[in-house]
């Protein structure tokens, strides 16, 4: 009489994955809560300074409120430029590192062959650990975000959403970016079969997706169009500047450079402007749009990670022997 071997449930493999990957997931769990405390210690002291300062809540437009901009750049601006760096490099790396031996220590060890034969097969046991990794990855990168959007605060009320740190490290966009890290990471140990170069692949992985996404984000949707006819800086609205040109009574483009030629001097360059029939534009993002980019950014980033996992799958399951 043949016996029939029936397959475990979906939560039995779930379950088997988190437990065969704890010791990476207790490692994510305890470096995600040192950079959260790191974050919570140094921006408690970093938001004293800067109400300390007087810059928050002042008119960026007025001399004086730039002047204690500056005051609290030149104590804390370190602080700030080396905290977001850490964010925006170890929160990409992060991926790679949970990523990059996930599939590539079971074939370096050999333990896919006996994974394999416990009756899930490996296409269920490949899903189930990117699964389970890959959402405890997504919670813990959330939450970290989280502090850091608090953390960062001084610096969005000075130069807005839009700024590259600022943005890169709100949650949505963190998120994808650390997921398409990790896909990447994954999918090189699997067909790598080799940690340290599929950790190597995806912390490189976690620089060019960073810098990717800043040189598409201003076009995620058509900018704006500004016609300006003053030069004299008037309240900041934090809009996302893209570029500005010039032109003249006729409405031909003038360059910067060619249009202060005709000045001779600001004083003179705002006199055509006011006076002369000239005008200033600029093409924009409104800070309305931040949230809408900050999704897309998620989504396209995410749905990448998404089908690279399924190559991963795809590869062991038809190539990985």
């Amino acid at each position: 009489m043949s016996s029939i071997t029936l397959a475990p449930p979906r939560s039995a493999i779930l379950r088997a994955a988190g437990l065969r990957h704890r010791p990476a997931l207790r490692t994510l769990l305890c470096v995600a809560a040192g950079l959260v405390l790191l974050l919570a210690v140094s921006g408690y002291l970093l938001h004293a300074d800067f109400t300390a300062s007087g810059a928050g809540g002042c008119d960026e437009a007025q001399r004086a409120c730039n002047e204690r901009w500056k005051g609290f750049l030149r104590q804390d601006g370190t602080v700030l430029m080396v905290g977001g760096n850490i964010v925006f490099f170890l929160g990409g790396a992060l991926g790679a590192f949970v990523g990059g031996p996930l599939l590539a220590r079971e074939f370096e060890h050999g333990t896919v062959r006996f994974a394999w034969t416990q009756g899930a097969g490996r296409t269920r046991w490949t899903t189930g650990a990117l699964t389970v990794v890959g959402l405890a990855l997504a919670v813990a990168t959330a939450l970290t975000a989280l502090v850091y959007t608090w953390w960062i605060d001084p610096m969005v009320q000075h130069s807005g959403e839009f700024d590259a740190m600022a943005f890169s490290g709100a949650a949505p966009a963190l998120v994808g970016r650390v997921l398409l890290v990790f896909a990447v990471s994954a999918l090189a140990g699997a067909v790598l079969r080799r940690t340290v170069v599929a950790v190597g692949i995806g912390v490189a992985a976690s620089v060019v997706t960073g810098l990717v996404a800043q040189s598409l984000r201003f076009g995620y949707m058509a900018p704006l169009e500004d016609t300006i006819h003053t030069l004299t800086q008037t309240t900041v609205d934090h809009r996302w500047e893209g570029g500005i040109w010039y032109a003249d009574p006729a409405g031909k483009h003038l360059s910067v450079g060619q249009f202060y030629d005709l000045g001779g001097d600001y004083y003179g360059a705002q006199k055509l402007v006011s006076e002369g029939g000239y005008s200033l534009h600029e093409s924009y993002q409104p800070i309305e749009r931040y949230w809408p980019f900050q999704w897309i950014e998620f989504g396209w980033t995410t749905l990448l990670a998404v089908a690279l996992c399924a190559v991963a799958v795809w590869w062991v399951r038809r190539r990985a022997v």
